[in-house]
């Protein structure tokens, strides 16, 4: 039988006071692995309990959880008001390595958690250019340029440049950054054109071959 979260709330304080060292936190993180409902609704118990430390220990646990049940867990946060904490998961995930930002971006979009991704996704474009470009590479096409963008919008002239410099010989991603400079103000394009042809980089898209039906 499953304990309620209340339940096990009152074996987590009894732990704490009469258990080994350890257990009551050891419990606290094992929560985070079960029902969204449950872990969520366990964290809510020993914050008004005041078993802070417990608490603590099962929202950081709440961080490794698989990017499969990550929706739902933020689903459950956002039903329980804790919308804080579900954007505070994102911010974390948003330092995964890339092929498991990659991951969890598409689940988020796969359940229609649209503007999780996005924010995930400006979170990410505050990491080094390295990191940037390799993420962008293994994200797909539409994640990919919404990424880019996010980098246009929100990191400086420089930076674009060295991002645009790390994607040169990816054509649609790099086509993509060329698209989204020019859908910034009018000042900061300029800027960020000016650092690409500082660089060496193309600022028009190369033209599409033409079919030869069309000739």
């Amino acid at each position: 039988m499953t304990l309620s979260p209340v339940e096990v709330a009152q074996l987590i304080e009894l732990l704490r006071t009469d258990g080994p060292s350890g257990a009551s936190g050891y419990l606290a993180r094992s929560a985070a692995y079960g029902p969204a409902e449950q872990a969520v609704g366990t964290l809510a118990e020993l914050r008004q309990s005041g078993l802070i430390d417990e608490a603590a220990e099962l929202f950081h646990a709440m961080w490794d959880v698989p990017a499969a049940a990550l929706p739902t867990l933020l689903s459950a946060l956002e039903r329980a008001g804790e919308s804080a904490d579900a954007q505070t998961l994102l911010w974390e995930w948003a330092s995964a390595p890339p092929t498991e930002l990659a991951d969890v971006a598409t689940r988020l979009r796969e359940a229609g958690r649209q503007e999780d991704v996005r924010s995930l996704l400006r979170q990410a474009a505050g990491r080094q250019t390295g990191e940037l470009a390799a993420t962008a590479l293994v994200l797909d096409r539409s994640l990919g340029a919404e990424l880019v963008g996010a980098v246009v919008r929100l990191r400086s002239a420089v930076d674009v440049g060295a991002f645009a410099s790390a994607i040169r010989g990816e054509a649609v991603l790099y086509g993509a950054l060329l698209a989204a400079v020019d859908g910034i103000d009018e000042s900061r394009a300029r800027s960020a054109f000016a650092a690409l042809r500082a660089l060496g980089l193309p600022t028009e898209a190369p033209a599409r071959p033409r079919s030869r039906g069309r000739r």
